[in-house]
């Protein structure tokens, strides 16, 4: 047990103790998406205006409560859709990730970890929980036709 004489702060330690109860605990990272391809890259956040990502750019993005990405790759600004993704994110805290797969093994892994699903050619939670990567495997998409 402690002395009481170390239990007693002083009055701006007791202010700033007081105050620490108001602060909230806030959600949000800021993460990226990325386009590594030769392809457009055209997305929205949780239905908001559409952003555009030519080949080689990149975009910080804020996750701050769960939402959803959806995305699509063009060929060129007005060509066509050669693929599309619809993913969903979850943001807790400081720690915010794209949800894969089922929650088989959640309990275990956690979410957003083990997934059971293709994603291709998007890339996510790489290279960070969150990040999403458009990569140079669909570049073929638009020679096909």
């Amino acid at each position: 047990m402690l002395p009481v004489s170390l239990l007693r702060l002083s009055p701006a330690a007791a202010a700033l103790l007081a105050l620490l109860p108001l602060a909230e605990a806030q959600a949000g990272c800021t993460r990226r998406i990325v386009n590594r391809s030769a392809l457009t890259l055209v997305g929205s956040q949780n239905g908001g205006p559409a952003f555009v990502l030519p080949p080689g750019r990149s975009r910080s993005v804020r996750l701050s409560a769960p939402g959803q990405f959806d995305l699509a790759a063009t060929c060129g600004r007005s060509g066509a859709v050669v693929a599309e993704a619809h993913l969903p994110y979850e943001a807790l805290l400081d720690r915010c990730y794209i949800e894969l797969g089922t929650n088989i093994l959640a309990s275990t892994f956690g979410r957003g970890h083990l997934g059971l699903q293709g994603t291709g050619p998007f890339a996510a939670n790489a290279p960070r929980q969150g990040d999403i990567v458009l990569g140079p495997g669909a570049n073929d998409a638009c020679l096909v036709r």
